[in-house]
């Protein structure tokens, strides 16, 4: 099966990537295989200044997936810019690289890609928009279709480049805030992130998690992340990366299916820090066993009713 795909303006070798906040800055993983050979990561999002994140523990398991509350931890923009992206641009040559930005406002999207946009070593941005919008009371960009608007369209003013938006799941219609994102200048859509959660020690009668509440991700999720994606699929045209609860060739095949171009395998990669190669594998041998000669025949190939 043919793996490979044209999309944003360069050559994805296979649709398998890593997930924002998985993989840190990819060197972190590159001693345990050789990440050039995936479709590509994205790092883990990018903040204006530096962050120390939530107070721990971070991340607790449960039956079918984790809950976390990491807090955006990264070495701030200057930082990333100095120390991380270099390593980026001169250790890949085939794995392609989001760059995912996080901001506080809708002008701080815009002066993160500005700042960043003159650089090399990545091929997009990902617009984390499930972030606080401080000046709007702590309300979600993504929650909001006003509020992700002028975050997707200051971003756009600062860049050429291509712009990846990166949705959740808890709202009303996700189709609709694809279709506001697209509608600014997406160029992509990932979907989906977390979808919020909250566990107690039945012990302590105290949250798992420092921070109290987190997101959930793992397993649990894929049902919700290829439903997201089908009902943006209808709404858009432009590349979905589909991501949530990955960890086998099928469930990748799940994504594509509903009509993602690309996937990223997030949480799977704790358990085991080669999930994304394994997820490749796989997906190359269903090719094989299914008779597949090009993946374009399984994108969107999913029919409902």
């Amino acid at each position: 099966m043919n793996l490979s795909q044209q999309l944003l303006g360069t050559t994805f070798q296979n649709p398998v990537m890593l997930a924002s906040g998985t993989c840190g800055y990819g060197e972190e993983l590159d001693g345990i295989f050789d990440i050039d050979r995936l479709g590509g990561l994205s790092v883990k999002a990018v903040t204006a200044e530096p962050r120390a994140g939530n107070p721990a523990p971070r991340v607790a398991e449960f039956a079918a997936g984790m809950l976390n509350s990491v807090g955006l931890a990264n070495v701030g923009l200057e930082a990333f810019r100095r120390e991380k992206l270099p390593w980026l641009r001169d250790r890949l040559r085939r794995a392609r690289v989001f760059v995912n930005v996080a901001g506080r406002t809708a002008e701080e999207f815009g002066e993160l890609v500005r700042a960043l946009d003159g650089d090399e070593g990545f091929a997009a941005f990902e617009l984390n928009v499930s972030c606080p919008n401080v000046k709007e009371g702590g309300a979600i960009f993504c929650s909001r279709e006003d509020l992700l608007a002028e975050a997707v369209r200051c971003a756009r003013r600062a860049t050429s480049r291509p712009l990846v938006v990166k949705l959740a799941p808890n709202v009303p219609d996700i189709g609709a805030m694809a279709a506001v994102a697209v509608g600014e200048g997406a160029d992509a859509l990932t979907l989906i992130n977390t979808v919020p959660g909250l566990l107690f020690d039945v012990r302590t009668r105290r949250p798992v998690l420092g921070a109290g509440t987190g997101g959930t991700s793992g397993p649990a999720l894929l049902p919700i992340g290829v439903h997201a994606v089908w009902q943006a699929r209808k709404r858009v045209d432009v590349p979905i990366i589909g991501v949530g609860g990955i960890r086998s060739g099928e469930d990748a095949v799940q994504y594509l299916l509903a009509g993602a171009s690309l996937v990223q395998v997030g949480t799977a990669s704790f358990a085991d820090p080669r999930a994304g190669i394994r997820v490749l594998q796989q997906l190359e041998r269903y090719g094989d066993v299914a008779g597949i000669a090009d993946l374009s025949e399984l994108i969107g190939a999913g029919r409902v009713g």
